[in-house]
């Protein structure tokens, strides 16, 4: 009886729960009654349902590295990033835009212990290299709320956040929804004057205009011409009954990425578990503003740098433009250098995340509404007041913030000084807002560790990413 009982329990799924894996050395994905559904990637780009009964289908093991996926009912992609605590050691210290390593060790559900049930955060703790030093939990994992939330965390200790594998992106205007989020302004830049946009990929818009919800999958084309308000208000939204993607609101938030969660995606990255150091390539295609549109979610350039190329929504279609996600030149734009990683990370459009300094008028009042008040979970407020990127960058209420791929890994706050030669301007009183990771056109300068101040409105070469958090 003892013997049929065992192989009872064999047969069991195992819950996807956000519970230590055992087997993997790694917090299993988190989406039980959560609407998301794991799934395997074939050579296609097509899906399919892994075996619950074993945890093969994905592993954080530093050589294959196939980070979970998972999708909505929409079929956007989804991908799991567990808890971990990282340490930097840079190159040269006295000048961090020398660049260094990253090295992360995974936590055992909402502790700070590894593997092993060590403490990672003691001084006396020895990583897998023989190395003694504390190392530090990824603030994004991390509770904040008894104290304002100084580096970004969230309202207590998770177990992993769930980030859309893809920017957002244009859904095909016959599948298309409209969400409950109205377009706040339209005003912004169409690549050579400010002036009000009256057109998008759906056609006419004016203020009030129901913004259409994106879905989060390859070759589509890249949302744009959506300010940061608005960029917020909908992803809040992403788990409304109305929504495409069949959330389940009771145990999911969705949110606008924070710096703290994009640093998060950026520190695994670059640690062994992801590309192991290596600069992720630029999605560099360009649809040159045909149908107002000018990214493609999904792609990447035949370099590491490279220069635009120009294509069309028709070879986009068809399948005729080198460098989709699932060639062995797409894969290079992701944060795995597999199907499996995050795309649109460098490249592709800018990409609102869900900060700002302290300044609470002018472009802030007109352009960021919804941004208004004191840092929480949902939002990060910096210090400065002062039209000098540098000053706000180096305002001592700043510098000390960990976790957020800006003063760990970059030297300056009004230059191309983040790690491999990013852009690095931080935020000031005309442009108290921020992106992150580069558009399609920007070359050298795009990157996982790349930031620039923006004023908030809408602009060709901006869009977004929301994050998921399983309550």
């Amino acid at each position: 009886m003892g013997g049929n009982q065992l192989e009872e329990e064999d047969e069991k799924e195992i819950a996807l729960d956000g519970t230590w894996s055992k087997s993997n050395k790694v917090n299993k994905p988190n989406l039980e009654n959560t609407g998301l559904q794991p799934i395997v990637i074939n050579a296609d780009g097509t899906t399919s349902t892994p075996d619950r009964k074993t945890e093969n289908w994905y592993n954080y093991d530093g050589v294959e590295n196939k980070w979970a996926n998972a999708q909505t009912a929409d079929g956007s992609m989804w991908v799991w990033i567990p808890r971990y605590a990282y340490k930097i050691t840079y190159n040269d210290a006295s000048d961090k835009s020398q660049g260094g390593t990253i090295d992360v060790v995974f936590l055992q559900g909402t502790s700070n212990l590894d593997k092993d049930g060590k403490d990672v955060t003691q001084e006396n703790y020895v990583d897998e290299k023989g190395v003694t030093g504390a190392y530090i939990v990824h603030p994004a994992f991390e509770d904040g709320s008894s104290n304002g939330y100084p580096n970004g965390e969230w309202d207590k200790k998770i177990e992993g956040i769930w980030v859309a594998k893809f920017e957002a992106g244009y859904q095909e205007a016959d599948k298309a929804i409209d969400s409950n989020v109205g377009y706040s302004v339209t005003y912004g830049w169409n690549g050579t004057t400010a002036t009000d946009i009256k057109n998008n990929y759906y056609g006419e818009i004016e203020v009030g205009t129901k913004i259409k919800y994106p879905t989060f999958t390859a070759g589509k084309p890249s949302v744009n011409y959506i300010g940061i308000s608005d960029s917020y208000d909908l992803c809040r939204d992403l788990t409304a009954n109305t929504a495409p993607y069949k959330l389940n609101s009771a145990k999911v938030d969705s949110h606008l990425t924070k710096n703290s969660e994009w640093g998060a995606v950026a520190y695994l990255t670059y640690s062994k578990y992801g590309r192991n150091g290596q600069e992720i390539t630029i999605n560099n295609m360009s649809l040159n503003g045909e149908n107002t549109v000018y990214a493609v979610t999904g792609y990447a350039g035949a370099s590491v740098n490279a220069s635009l190329v120009i294509t069309n929504l028709e070879a986009i279609k068809n399948n005729q433009v080198e460098g989709s996600w699932t060639t062995e030149q797409g894969q290079k734009s992701s944060s795995t250098g597999n199907v499996y990683g995050i795309y649109d990370l460098s490249g592709g459009t800018w990409e609102w995340t869900a900060g700002y300094i302290v300044l609470e008028t002018g472009n802030y009042q007109e352009y960021g509404k919804s941004l208004k008040g004191d840092s929480n979970e949902y939002k990060s407020k910096y210090e400065g007041t002062s039209s000098s990127y540098s000053t706000n960058y180096s305002n001592e209420g700043n510098v000390n913030r960990k976790g957020e791929g800006i003063w760990e890994t970059s030297d300056n706050g009004e230059e191309t000084t983040s790690w491999n030669g990013d852009y690095s301007y931080f935020m000031n009183s005309t442009c108290p807002f921020i992106r992150r990771g580069g558009d399609w056109g920007n070359t050298s300068k795009t990157g996982i560790f790349a930031f620039v101040s923006d004023d908030g409105y809408s602009t060709r070469s901006v869009s977004f990413r929301p994050v998921l958090i399983v309550e």
